[in-house]
Parts: C-alpha cells; structure tokens; sequence
C-alpha cells in the first residue's frame, strides 16, 4: 500500500546532522516519498538541530536520535489498523483464525 506521507529533507541539515535518519528511514520505508531540496526557509532552525518538513509541517528534535524517534513514532499509524475500519476487521479476524488453528493443532 502507497504512503500518503512525504517527508522534505534540507540538503545542509542533512550533511550536519540527519544522514543517518534520512537514511535508515529511507530504508525502513520504502513507501514513504522522501525528497531532499536544497533549502526548506528554515535556515534559523536548519542550523541548530535535526529537522524535516513531514506533509509540510516541521518536525523537529534535539538531535538525530530524537528526530528518527518522532519521525519513527509518526509513522506507526501507516503500519497498524486504525479501529473500526476494514483493515482492522481483517487483522483481527487472522488473529482469530490463527488461535483456532492453533488450538486444533495441539489436539
């Protein structure tokens, strides 16, 4: 499934302190369109800390660790079931499958 999720990364903030997040992330979600520009016109904020502009809102932290952390907790909502909708009905419904099978399996 696609992600409606994009991430901007500033080149400068990236050679200073975000290329291990940009990188791990881009690995760990391939989905995820993550673009690198140039310059995102937060240079005051660019030259002090980590950050990047996810579906254009600055997301920000203390250094690359906090930065992969926000970023990584922002994206559980891609990877679980949002209750009450059809995709959580299916998950659940192979988790039922799944004791049932077990269960016949040990008698």
């Amino acid at each position: 499934m696609a992600s409606s999720m994009s991430i901007k990364w500033c080149k400068k903030n990236l050679e200073k302190f975000s290329q291990k997040v940009y990188d791990m992330l881009k690995e760990e979600y391939p989905d995820v369109e993550m673009t690198v520009e140039d310059c995102l016109d937060n240079c005051d904020l660019c030259k002090d800390v980590p950050f990047v502009l996810r579906n254009n809102a600055i997301v920000a932290a203390r250094d690359a660790r906090g930065l992969y952390m926000k970023l990584k907790k922002g994206m559980s909502f891609t990877e679980e079931a949002l209750p009450g909708t059809f995709r959580a009905h299916m998950e659940a419904a192979k988790q039922e499958q799944a004791v049932e099978t077990a269960g016949a399996s040990k008698q």
